[in-house]
């Protein structure tokens, strides 16, 4: 009698069960590659190549670069010897790839 009771009462049970769909598993996040997805403009791949060439493997989404006027001249050479002919390049490799590059000139107190 207990056991029929029992029954009686996991019987709903036993075909909700059976009645529940099967769900994909799939992750709720997707990760962010630290390859560069997007093409990098003309005017910005040398100096980027570069770069890439000097710090090698670093050379990555949060990367932090500090480097003086005259080092950044022999990398990537400009006509205009200031640090504002690169603030395109600056801004590019901050919003495109995330990386920080920092020009410290022995005129400017950056």
């Amino acid at each position: 009698m207990i056991f029929d009771f029992i029954l009686n009462l996991l019987e709903p049970e036993r075909f909700s069960v059976a009645n529940r769909q099967v769900r994909e598993t799939t992750p709720d996040v997707t990760e962010k590659s630290s390859t560069i997805a997007k093409p990098i403009p003309e005017k910005y791949k040398k100096d980027v190549e570069a770069l890439r060439k000097k710090y090698g493997e670093n050379f990555k989404t949060g990367l932090c670069i500090e480097i003086t006027l005259k080092e950044l001249l022999e990398i990537c050479p400009r006509e205009r010897r200031r640090t504002d002919a690169y603030t395109g390049l600056i801004s590019f490799l901050k919003g495109k790839m995330g990386i920080t590059l920092t020009i410290k000139s022995q005129k400017s107190k950056l």
